[in-house]
């Protein structure tokens, strides 16, 4: 069965092929959201040229001082076209521009997350398979540890408390897999929401430790909000045009026929044009300061937001390095217990061929060695979820 691969490097993840893996309506939804975006630059940065206009129209008048009426017949195209702004048609254009970076960033993001939330499932239904293949033995160890209690009270050994407590942790065990089961079904559930591919049929590529300095420099957030620094200085400056001199050239023109229709006496066909250049500025706006203050202080607010989430962000990626460091010594533990179990199996297998020791001994140990086994895979899968963690909020430059 060919399986679709989860690649590690973040910036082949947002290329239009990875989409792939979603279902048809979610992929398509996505490229629509683009073409939206894209659509609305389009019009945004072209909204500075003028329209041409065409009027026309037929009047019908009656005098009622000279008891005359008449039949006028117009028409006229006319087209007004700024020159010149003080930098306003540029800002403009550039505000268009710094809009579609940032909403194709917040696209670009939609995406990461949408594929985080595919990638960090698979590895939930990984974990949560090897969970329930763990639960089963030590369901079997519960087995062992009732039969034997059960051989106890029977022989005086024990009393009913032991023996009943024995019953009660082998349905908590039961109810555990029945719970570990459950989860399962609900993360396929998950899953199956996104693609219509099966867990096994994806193929998880391990992501490895990335350093702080490409953490902060290439993190996803970062260059949104950076970007919405970036947009808030185009619109101030776009504001502050709005204050100064324009200048805007229009032309026009037009054709009419005026008809006496009490004489029947048609008149002549005037036509006419015109072209002109316009100024205006305004000089006094009671609003004007407030509105510039709102607009600069606005710039400064995101440039500290971003100071402030760059902080955020340290810690956060300290936080993570700190589990991963954990699961690295847990991983350790578990290693020494799986030495530990293989002494005590070697040892049992001895005792046990000389009537020292029951099966029984001999196959909780060996259950219990492979729980351990099965806690250094699923140690491994926690690792990855906090390396993933790391990748998606960071991609290559744009």
């Amino acid at each position: 069965m060919k399986k679709i691969i989860i690649p590690s490097l973040l910036c082949s993840l947002l290329l239009a092929n990875e989409l792939d893996i979603l279902q048809k309506d979610k992929k398509e939804l996505r490229q629509i959201e683009k073409e939206v975006i894209q659509k609305k630059y389009e019009g945004a940065k072209d909204d500075w040229i003028g329209t041409i206009n065409l009027n026309s129209g037929l009047t019908r008048s009656h005098s009622f001082s000279k008891e005359n009426d008449s039949f006028n017949k117009s028409i006229s195209i006319g087209f007004t076209q700024s020159v010149y702004e003080s930098g306003g048609i540029e800002f403009g254009i550039k505000l268009a521009n710094d809009e579609l970076t940032s909403e194709i960033i917040a696209w670009e993001n939609a995406n990461v997350a949408i594929l985080q939330t595919i990638y960090e499932t698979l590895l939930n239904i990984k974990k949560l398979k090897l969970q329930i293949e763990q639960s089963d033995y030590s369901l079997k160890n519960k087995d062992i540890e009732l039969i034997i209690k059960r051989i106890q009270y029977e022989a005086g050994k024990v009393d009913i408390i032991d023996l009943n407590n024995a019953i009660m942790s082998k349905n908590n065990q039961q109810k555990e897999n029945i719970s570990l089961k459950n989860s399962l079904k609900d993360k396929e559930y998950e899953l199956s929401k996104y693609t219509s591919l099966k867990s096994n049929e994806i193929e998880i590529i391990d992501f490895k430790i990335i350093n702080k300095d490409k953490f902060l420099r290439d993190n996803l957030n970062i260059k949104y909000e950076n970007s919405k620094v970036e947009l808030l200085d185009t619109s101030y400056k776009q504001l502050k045009s709005t204050y100064l001199p324009k200048v805007s050239l229009s032309t026009s023109a037009g054709y009419s026929n005026n008809e006496n229709l009490t004489t029947n006496v048609t008149g002549d066909d005037e036509r006419n044009g015109s072209i002109g250049l316009n100024m205006s500025m305004p000089l006094f706006d009671i609003t004007k300061d407030a509105k510039l203050e709102k607009s600069k202080l606005e710039v400064l607010k995101q440039k500290v937001n971003v100071t402030d989430i760059k902080n955020e962000l340290v810690y956060e990626y300290e936080q993570i390095l700190a589990q991963i460091n954990t699961y690295d010594e847990y991983e350790k533990t578990i290693d020494s217990n799986l030495k530990l179990y293989d002494d005590l199996i070697m040892v049992n297998k001895s005792s046990n061929s000389a009537g020292m020791t029951s099966d029984y001994d001999l196959e909780v140990l060996q259950n219990t060695k492979i729980i351990n086994e099965y806690d250094f895979q699923i140690n491994d899968i926690n690792k990855k979820l906090q390396y993933s963690k790391l990748y998606f909020k960071t991609k290559a430059d744009i």
